[in-house]
């Protein structure tokens, strides 16, 4: 299976994919007040980034085909790392690591999180170098994948942020996080 269709399959089911991962986290949960505390500091923090992101790019970023963004974002969050939504993600997956008190998991987390999101990344940045050309050639040259640079793009888009819009994209996220969390201590009780 080519890189392409690797990419295509798990962009489709990468809302199912922290399944198993999740159920081995209620397993195993040992939860603690410091795990807690520091899990959900960390979770507050990669929700922000999923907010301010989804506040520019908006509910695209749930599309389970490639092609449903507006156009290329390159201001807000995307004018400092080209993949803020995933880094989010990986933030937020690991707090719940930390919450749950299963450091162990994490680095197998990670592993798996770069075995699902690199090749959709691979996928997506080819979609966009298709539809933007070099547009998209210099922000991929000027902005990191993953690790964010403090100095802005110097050619953002014009996209407006809306709270309407990220709130309304982000309501199954939140809701998610705070199912997985209250069960992790519901878990505790039996």
């Amino acid at each position: 299976m080519s890189t392409s269709k690797i990419g295509n399959l798990f962009f489709r089911v990468r809302s199912f994919t922290p399944i198993p991962f999740i159920l081995a986290l209620i397993y195993f949960a040992k939860p603690t007040l410091l795990t807690t505390t520091i899990g959900v500091f960390i979770t507050l923090i990669g929700e922000l980034l999923r907010l301010w992101t989804v506040g520019y790019a908006g509910g695209s970023t749930r599309a389970t085909t490639l092609g449903a963004a507006r156009d290329l974002v390159t201001t807000g969050p995307y004018s400092h790392v080209r993949n803020p939504l995933y880094l989010g993600n990986l933030l937020i997956s690991v707090s719940i690591c930390i919450i749950a008190n299963v450091l162990w998991l994490t680095p197998i987390l990670v592993i798996g999180y770069l075995v699902q999101y690199l090749p959709i990344i691979a996928v997506e940045e080819a979609y966009l170098l298709e539809s933007c050309g070099s547009v998209y050639e210099t922000y991929h040259a000027q902005v990191p994948r993953f690790f964010p640079q403090f100095n802005a793009y110097q050619s953002p888009s014009t996209h407006d942020f809306s709270f309407t819009r990220a709130f309304k994209s982000e309501k199954r996220t939140l809701t998610a996080i705070v199912i997985v969390i209250a069960v992790l201590y519901v878990r505790q009780l039996f």
